[in-house]
Parts: C-alpha cells; sequence; structure tokens
C-alpha cells in the first residue's frame, strides 16, 4: 500500500515522514556533529525523527539532542569496530525496529553502521534509503580480506541506495569511479559548523593569560592539531616532522599543541618520550575550548590518511590562521596550495616540515594565508543551508517512491 503525503494548511503534513538515522557511535566526531545538526535542524511539523545508535556516545552531545523532539534509540551490540559474532545479532534487531517502526526514510552513516542499516532497511522494505559519506573507507583495515570484504558490500548496498549525500565532490567522484552506486544518485552537501565562535576569538580571550594556562610562553611559535587520537588521523608524522623542525630550528621557541582524545593517546605519549619532546608536545585530551585554545595557535597541520571533507579546518580559516594537511580527499576543497595554506603528500615528513619551516620564517604569509581562509570559507558551511539541502532530497525521494506533496 502506497502511503500519499499531502501537504495541508499552516504548511503540515497530514501524516509526518518518519526518518531514522542511523550512526555507530555519537561522539565529538565531524561524521557525528553533521548528524547532530541534521536531526536537530529537520522540521518537526514536517519530520518524525529517530535516532538510531550504539553504545559508544558523548554525554554532552546526547543532552545537546534532548528536548528536540527526537527519539533516541540504543542498539546493544552496535559498535564502531567490526564484530563478527555480533553484527549479524544487530542487523536482526534493526530489520525488526524499522519493521515495527515503519520507517520512511532510512538515513545512514558511517561504514559499519551504513553497510547493517541499509540491509536492513532493504530487508524491513523500507521505501526511501539514504547514505551519508563522511569519508572514504577504501583500505580502512590494514587486513587485505577485509579491505575486500569492504567493497564488496559497498558495491552490493550500492545497488538499493536512493541517494548518497557526500560532505565533498572528490568523495563522490572516488566512489562513482569504483562503481558504486549510480552517478546520479550522489549528491554533494557541505557539512554544516558553527562557525560564530571562531570567528573574532582572538579579539575576544586573552591569548596571552591561555597560553600561561598551558605553560607555553608568549614568544612559542605554536603549531595546533584538533583530531581524535586514532590511527588514522596520522598523528604520528606529525610528531615525526615537529622532531625535524626542532632539529633544524633548535634555537627557536616552539611547541606542538594535540587537542583531542582517543585509543592512541598513551602510545603517541609513549613516542613523544622516546624522541625526547616531552618539553614541546601538550596533550591536551577532549577539551570543550577549542575555539580559544585554536585562538593561540599560529598555524594548524592535520596529518589525517582519510577523511571526507574535514570540518576543523574550515574552523581554522575561520579563526584566521592558515593549515598544513595532506592532501587527501575532500582537503583541497577547502585548503588552495599556497592561496590559504599547503597540500603536502600524504606520509611526506620531509614535505611538511619544509612547509611549517616556511611559515615559522615568514610571519606575513602567515598572515596572508589565514586572512585568505576567512574569504575563502564565506558562509559554503552553513547549517541551515546544509539542512535545507537534505530536506530537498528527502521531498524529492519521497515524491517520487511514496506520492505527490501537495
Amino acid at each position: 500500500m502506497v502511503t500519499k503525503y499531502k501537504q495541508g494548511v499552516n504548511n503540515k503534513l497530514d501524516k509526518r515522514i518518519k526518518v531514522a538515522h542511523i550512526i555507530a557511535r555519537m561522539i565529538t566526531g565531524g561524521a557525528d556533529e553533521n548528524t547532530l545538526f541534521t536531526v536537530q535542524g529537520l522540521d518537526k511539523d514536517r519530520y518524525e525523527v529517530d535516532l538510531i545508535m550504539g553504545e559508544e556516545f558523548d554525554e554532552s552531545i546526547l543532552k545537546r539532542i534532548k528536548d528536540k523532539n527526537i527519539n533516541i534509540i540504543q542498539i546493544k551490540g552496535l559498535k564502531w569496530k567490526l564484530n563478527f559474532l555480533y553484527d549479524p545479532i544487530v542487523l536482526i534487531k534493526l530489520i525488526k525496529l524499522m519493521r515495527k517502526n515503519h520507517c520512511d526514510i532510512v538515513h545512514t552513516h558511517t561504514t559499519k553502521a551504513g553497510i547493517l542499516g541499509r540491509i536492513a532497511a532493504r530487508i524491513a522494505g523500507v521505501p526511501v534509503i539514504v547514505h551519508g559519506l563522511h569519508g572514504s573507507t577504501f583500505e580502512a583495515f590494514d587486513s587485505g580480506l577485509l579491505n575486500w570484504l569492504l567493497f564488496f558490500f559497498e558495491r552490493l548496498t550500492g545497488r538499493f541506495t536512493d541517494a548518497y549525500i557526500s560532505v565533498s565532490g572528490v568523495l563522490s567522484e572516488k566512489y562513482v569511479k569504483k562503481g558504486i552506486g549510480k552517478k546520479e544518485n550522489y549528491h554533494t552537501v557541505y557539512s554544516g559548523i558553527e562557525l560564530d565562535k571562531f570567528y573574532e576569538v582572538r579579539e575576544k580571550i586573552d591569548c596571552e593569560k591561555k597560553q600561561r594556562e598551558l605553560g607555553i610562553d608568549s614568544k612559542d611559535f605554536i603549531i595546533g592539531n584538533v583530531a581524535r587520537l586514532e590511527t588514522r588521523k596520522g598523528h604520528k608524522f606529525l610528531i615525526d616532522a615537529f622532531k625535524k623542525v626542532i632539529e633544524e630550528r633548535n634555537s627557536c621557541p616552539l611547541k606542538l599543541l594535540i587537542i583531542g582524545e582517543g585509543e592512541e593517546r598513551g602510545n603517541l605519549e609513549n613516542y613523544v618520550k622516546e624522541v625526547n619532546l616531552e618539553d614541546k608536545i601538550i596533550f591536551t585530551g577532549y577539551r570543550e575550548d577549542v575555539e580559544e585554545l585554536m585562538a593561540i595557535m599560529d598555524i594548524f597541520v592535520l596529518t589525517s590518511l582519510r577523511e571526507g571533507l574535514p570540518r576543523v579546518l574550515v574552523q581554522a580559516a575561520a579563526v584566521g590562521m592558515p593549515s598544513v594537511a595532506f592532501n587527501v580527499d575532500g582537503v583541497p576543497e577547502i585548503i588552495k596550495d599556497n592561496h590559504n595554506g599547503f597540500l603536502v603528500k600524504v606520509k611526506d615528513v620531509e614535505q611538511l616540515e619544509n612547509r611549517i619551516v616556511k611559515y615559522m620564517n615568514n610571519k606575513e604569509l602567515v598572515s596572508l594565508h589565514g586572512q585568505n581562509g576567512r574569504e575563502f570559507i564565506g558562509n559554503k558551511w552553513s547549517i541551515k543551508g546544509m539542512v535545507d539541502r537534505i530536506d530537498k532530497i528527502y521531498q524529492d525521494l519521497v515524491r517520487e517512491k511514496l506520492g505527490e506533496i501537495e
């Protein structure tokens, strides 16, 4: 039976569209915040929204969702990492849930939740299936067999994915070239980012006081990084490049500020001790005042090995500082080489060091590229713009699959 979604008076629908967003974890990452802004921003007169997630979550994010007319559903066993014992059980749970809730749209996020969620939606007979692309999943594992299985399931689910919502055009092109889904089903929607608190933060806070809090001298040149401490974020390459900078510019007062938390923290801290840089590298852990910490940085460096469209580079540009980053996926959509930052070949520690030193030697270039970055980002990454674009994609799919919206 096909349900007709007819729009009545006051712009309200006779029946709200039931949309379920599925994500393995809700932490302080880009995919998670993208999902958060979407479920918060969708018009609740038009949509009934479920957020289906796993057991790993950040309390601060859940607090932001409460009282937003969003149904939060946690699935026991749904985790970010692969688990061949529990993942089939999670799949069965998702199928039962979707059948019970009569979902009109299922919108999945990230790799594993994307595969399990879309297979479950297909089996449950969900009319509209959407997948959010937040980063490339190719070569995500060290195992060749696991990467092959991942590619197989991406190709399989691509056959019944009605729309891909990708954070960058480069990412979409990569998936299309791999034969995943149909080209006409891909839509590039830049992530919505809360940027107001990043603009003019340098003028709003006492930067020297913030430096003193961290034990940083006012004369120090500060290199900054904000990312979860995970292998795919490539922090070891950043530390190696920083070590080479120290060796070349030993007389220059210098600090590396690494903001974030994650499973690799212990290993990274031990590595810093091995290379005798404890007095030069500061690990802050998770912080609520990221914009204030970014305000004291001179340049930003991102060494991620895989990204979709790294929101943190947009934040750095809003603060007014240039970035140096590995040239992966969506990074060139934010950094124009030698205009508002530098693009570096992936894993090239020597080139990374060279670009950092270039900024250290030229403060005017730091200022120019920082100004260029602010102008370049403009208003492309507004939250409202992102939600409006996603809403239009939903409406087009509902019209196609379920009937007229009058």
